[in-house]
């Protein structure tokens, strides 16, 4: 599994273990830089004592190396948790948790 994102003037590579690489927090303002931890399904992360649920900086997946980037178009977003100083990616067995978010303007600008 691996995810991409953009990081100044390229795309920066996140894989499904824990690399602590930066990743991106999608707020209301902002992009906030946390800790990225790797993946876990959902059904593990709902059995963690408290976390909480945000969108992250996530531009495009893929599973397999030789497979095409799925990529995520203006307004959709992949599902992670903040848990400490860290961010996991919420999986859902072999997909992303995608949530779509209906505003105006895409919060990573990126054009419709």
């Amino acid at each position: 599994m691996e995810f991409r994102r953009r990081h100044n003037s390229y795309f920066a590579m996140l894989n499904a273990f824990a690399s602590h690489d930066p990743v991106g927090i999608v707020t209301a303002n902002d992009i906030e830089v946390r800790s990225w931890l790797g993946i876990a399904d959902r059904d593990v992360l709902r059995q963690l004592p408290s976390f909480s649920v945000v969108l992250l900086d996530i531009t495009a997946w893929r599973r397999m190396i030789l497979e095409p980037y799925q990529r995520l178009g203006p307004g959709i977003y992949m599902v992670g948790v903040v848990i400490d100083n860290g961010v996991i990616g919420a999986m859902d067995k072999s997909k992303p948790v995608i949530r779509m978010v209906r505003n105006k303007k895409d919060r990573l600008d990126r054009s419709n």
